[in-house]
């Protein structure tokens, strides 16, 4: 019997490794900080310039009906762990952002599954007091601290140094470097932008064009972090197509809550005495801002790019942060007990995926204040917690209920009123008995649990200035 030539034999050998490696797909998740569902030109800002993302949006699944939480720290609790953010211990930024340890986050289920994890930027509910974040899944990381946009500390499993240059673009370099080096191998990479947080500090030659249409220096320098964004964003997937790893990657991009704006005061909780420079970043109309539950506060654009294997176009279902780890945990094939967790109460969006008209069965999103009147107070124990002295919303696919500090209640219809202008209770009662049992029903089960509001681990360090800013 002939022998194969050795050319056929190691390719017969090395088949089934590369068809391994290709039917697990890579996954990069790019998380955007405080970038509101109007700073897109996708969602009609005819101001902000955002061409990468307006493409990548053209050939993703979008999502604009869409709730995240109302700051930082709960979505990303939401987004890593599958689970309501209360439940996860987290109910505001530090001091209040302790994600409890016992917690599974997202890159160990991929990491069980075979695939190297890597983060890369903001640590915002990555690691935890007294664990590594190699702990919770991630093999590597270039981690950033505070809201440094220039010369950032770059922090590492070894040797943290600071930076030189534009922190998004360190961070976008190294996760171009992380995918060369794992281009044959399935990969998870979480990179989290702190575009466009506060302070916005960018280029000169990123803010010129705005200045140069009329906009204030502010909102001039606030356009031009998210154009340096947009062009991070751009590189990423070009270096992905030009590595041969555009059909292979599944890209989820996402802001984690609202805008906010020195332009922006307060006159009560529900909205601003707002300058024209607001007026323009609220292209949508949307009542509200970072912290705080209504629309402009929760509600951000979510992108699902899977060449050839998820089509293109506007999807009609309503998703929710906790949605994103079953969704892709769904699309990669991994197994959602790959590794001991909490009951996820996110679901896979896999059904809109595949279907844009398909709607998905699931529980309403269930938020909370991080901010003013309607925020959680440091209180003794969790049997002190009052439900009638905090700001509640329980947010459907078409309605939206508000339990009020001091007993009110209001309910919107989203569907015909997305800014929330028009109060709709008396309209429709009947839905709104509905929403405010499982308001309260959810809101008891959170204190029930156990694991809400988490306390602040001893020797963690004191409230970050400006930090639900």
């Amino acid at each position: 019997m002939r022998s194969l030539p050795r050319s056929i034999f190691l390719l017969c050998f090395a088949l089934p490794l590369v068809c391994a490696a290709e039917s697990k797909p890579n996954v990069l998740l790019i998380i955007s900080d405080d970038q509101g569902y109007g700073d897109f030109g996708f969602n009609g800002n005819k101001l902000v310039k955002t061409p990468n993302l307006d493409r990548l949006a053209s050939e993703s699944a979008v999502f604009r009906n869409f709730a995240v939480a109302a700051a930082c720290s709960p979505t990303r609790a939401a987004l890593y762990t599958g689970r309501d953010h209360l439940l996860t211990g987290v109910w505001g930024v530090p001091p209040r952002a302790n994600l409890r340890p016992d917690e599974a986050r997202m890159p160990a289920f991929f990491k069980a599954a075979g695939y190297r994890t890597l983060h890369v930027g903001k640590l915002d509910s990555v690691k935890a007091a007294g664990k590594t974040i190699e702990a919770f899944g991630w093999e590597d990381y270039l981690g950033g601290g505070g809201y440094e946009h220039r010369d950032p500390m770059m922090w590492k499993p070894k040797n943290s140094s600071r930076g030189k240059g534009w922190t998004a673009d360190i961070w976008t370099d190294f996760t171009l470097d992380a995918i060369r080096q794992r281009r044959d191998e399935p990969w998870f990479i979480s990179l989290a932008y702190i575009i466009p947080h506060l302070p916005w500090v960018c280029d000169e030659r990123y803010s010129a064009p705005f200045v140069a249409q009329g906009c204030s220096k502010e909102l001039a320098a606030c356009y031009g972090c998210i154009a340096h964004l947009d062009e991070c964003v751009g590189r990423l997937l070009a270096g992905l197509r030009e590595m041969g790893q555009e059909q292979r990657t599944i890209v989820v991009f996402l802001s984690d809550n609202g805008p906010t704006s020195p332009d922006a005061k307060h006159a009560d909780d529900s909205g601003f005495v707002a300058g024209s420079d607001w007026e323009k970043r609220n292209a949508a109309k949307l009542r509200g801002r970072k912290t705080l539950v209504w629309e402009n506060g929760i509600r951000v654009p979510c992108l699902v790019r899977w060449p050839g294997r998820v089509a293109p176009g506007a999807r009609a279902a309503f998703g929710r942060a906790e949605d994103i780890l079953p969704t892709l945990l769904d699309l990669a094939g991994v197994s959602a007990d790959a590794v001991p967790h909490q009951p996820f109460t996110g679901v896979s969006l896999r059904a809109a995926l595949d279907d844009p008209a398909a709607g998905v069965e699931r529980p309403e999103a269930f938020r909370i204040d991080i901010a003013g009147s309607g925020a959680p107070k440091d209180v003794a124990s969790l049997s002190d917690r009052q439900y009638g002295r905090h700001h509640l919303t329980l947010r459907g696919p078409r309605f939206k209920y508000h339990a009020l500090p001091g007993g009110g209640q209001e309910l919107y219809d989203l569907e015909s009123d997305p800014g929330e202008t028009a109060d709709v209770l008396a309209k429709f009662p009947e839905v709104a008995a509905r929403m405010a049992r499982a308001c309260r029903e959810r809101w008891d089960a959170v204190i029930a649990s156990g694991r809400a509001f988490a306390p602040q681990p001893e020797g963690a360090p004191k409230k970050r200035k400006n930090a639900d800013e």
